[in-house]
């Protein structure tokens, strides 16, 4: 059972923030204190609820789908024999992103490198400028950010994409899968107060985003589009939101929340929205790149 009787320092949860949580969202909240670490920092462990809270503060309920990602693809932490192979104790998820379920190649390199290496975060600069530089007037549009995910799955030959199959899967299966089945799972763990069942279901819903980097990675952007779709500096052209790079820096770069965050709403309706939207986006450029 973990230890939370010592608080960690600032170097600690620096670690962490750097090496283990690296998530612009879970990393940002360790390191300003406002998602607590259990369990030491050798085999840090964090709360549910306290991810849950996260997600919900301003209002709205997108922290059910933070509570999707941690129990689905961080519900392992450290073993006797240093692999992420024993389950976290119930209501807890562990603060090792890089080798855990979740952890993917094609992803943008931005917070970590290897994904099959253990402590592999680092911030890289001139993958978060690849990103920055699509940007225009200080906006990054969804679509663009679609682009950089298929140029990130075309730099990683080791990348996981459907191929030629993307086209049928953009046709249906995507749309079917983040419109109907995301929604009817959220609904169902919404329901439940039932820890395994919770894990279930979610589970259930990362897996195809564990079978493909580019749902993946989508799913991973479009907790960014929901978590700043209602930031003052969030604007929309032609019905595509775009968000700040001022926001989007803030986070990456700065590891602080965007000012103003906990007075705006965040929703798992947004983050369908626009993962489907990202997915579409991502799926059309691969193809495009791909000859």
């Amino acid at each position: 059972m973990p230890d939370d009787a010592l608080p960690l320092g600032p170097e600690e949860l620096s670690m962490i923030e750097e090496k283990k949580a690296t998530c612009p969202f879970v990393g940002t909240a360790v390191l300003t204190g406002q998602l607590r670490v259990d369990n030491g920092a050798g085999n840090p462990l964090a709360k549910i609820e306290g991810v849950r809270t996260l997600g919900n503060t301003g209002g709205g309920d997108l922290g059910d789908v933070l509570v999707l990602f941690a129990t689905g693809n961080h519900g392992f932490m450290r073993g006797p024999d240093d692999q992420l192979n024993q389950k976290v104790p119930d209501g807890l998820f562990a603060l090792e992103f890089p080798r855990s379920q979740g952890s993917h190649h094609g992803h943008s390199g931005i917070l970590m490198g290897d994904p099959e290496e253990k402590d592999s975060g680092r911030f890289s600069l001139p993958d978060f400028q690849r990103l920055a530089a699509r940007a225009v007037d200080g906006l990054i549009r969804r679509s663009a950010l679609g682009e950089f995910i298929a140029d990130n799955l075309r730099l990683d030959p080791k990348s996981k994409v459907f191929g030629t199959s993307v086209a049928g899967l953009l046709a249906h299966d995507l749309e079917e899968f983040v419109g109907i089945v995301g929604p009817n799972l959220l609904e169902r763990l919404r329901g439940s107060e039932d820890e395994s069942f919770h894990r279930e279901l979610a589970e259930k819903l990362t897996k195809l985003s564990g079978e493909d980097n580019l749902v993946g990675s989508s799913g991973e952007f479009g907790l960014l589009f929901a978590f700043l779709a209602n930031s003052p500096r969030t604007q929309r052209f032609n019905g595509e939101p775009a968000l700040s790079l001022e926001d989007i820096e803030s986070m990456f770069v700065h590891k602080r929340f965007p000012e103003g965050w906990a007075g705006w709403r965040k929703t798992r309706a947004s983050w369908i929205a626009n993962t489907t939207g990202l997915m579409v986006s991502a799926g059309k450029a691969y193809l495009a790149l791909q000859g």
